[in-house]
């Protein structure tokens, strides 16, 4: 079973596919100030709850989206509110889809900037596609006691990142415990689920065992000392 196959499972149910509510990533879009007509790059747009967000507020939203079974979701999302014409959502490595150089006027990242090649690529490459004062929100993981290192950086760390960009960051929304913890049990609810449901299936033992190691990490290292933020700024 790929990685693919195993976030499908255990995100079936997961509207925001990030440690973070609804409710602050409509912050997130207040802050970046959406508007009608607002062309809007996401990446790694998921099932496409945030695509239908912003597309509710009126923007034209291209999602971009690695998973087959997240992307027909996505799709079944916009279809089922009426946002199809103005919401696309392209299947495939994010990095094969070449966006318009200056043709977005929001680019956003919330969780995927593994698609990219990491935090500094995708702003790089977000960047290149805004408009001149284009806004960008991106989310990634950093330490919470203020520590670096080549693996979980600080959060001054990503925003000097950022504005290597010739960026400014504006706002910042951050997860809270509550939401890590409910982001990451509601994964191991659906592997069990998922288990319960296909007792037979080859790969059954595999997802469960996954899903209690993901689990024991996260209790035994990760809670509470692994931080996930939104940044938001606009290109200078």
């Amino acid at each position: 079973m790929s990685d693919s196959d195993y976030f499908s499972i255990v995100e079936s149910t997961h509207d925001v596919q990030n440690p973070i509510s609804p409710a602050k990533l409509r912050e997130v879009a207040e802050h970046l100030e959406i508007g009608a007509g607002d062309r809007v790059l996401d990446v790694g747009a998921g099932r496409g709850w945030w695509a239908a967000e912003l597309a509710a507020m009126g923007a034209e939203v291209v999602g971009l989206e690695n998973n087959e079974e997240f992307v027909r979701a996505a799709r079944d999302r916009a279809a089922a509110s009426g946002l199809t014409d103005r919401v696309r959502h392209v299947h495939g490595p994010a990095l094969e889809f070449e966006p318009e150089p200056g043709g977005y006027a929001v680019a956003t990242c919330l969780g995927a900037s593994f698609a990219l090649g990491g935090f500094r690529a995708s702003m790089e490459w977000m960047v290149a596609a805004l408009v001149e004062h284009g806004r960008f929100a991106i989310g990634d993981v950093h330490s919470v006691d203020g520590s670096s290192t080549e693996e979980l950086p600080s959060l001054i760390e990503l925003v000097h990142v950022a504005e290597e960009f010739d960026v400014e960051v504006t706002g910042l929304v951050s997860a809270s415990l509550d939401d890590w913890d409910r982001y990451e049990s509601g994964q191991w609810k659906n592997a069990h689920t998922w288990a319960r449901r296909n007792p037979e299936h080859p790969d059954r033992e595999r997802v469960l065992g996954d899903s209690r190691r993901f689990r024991n990490d996260y209790l035994t290292r990760e809670r509470g000392s692994l931080g996930w933020s939104v940044l938001i700024g606009e290109r200078r």
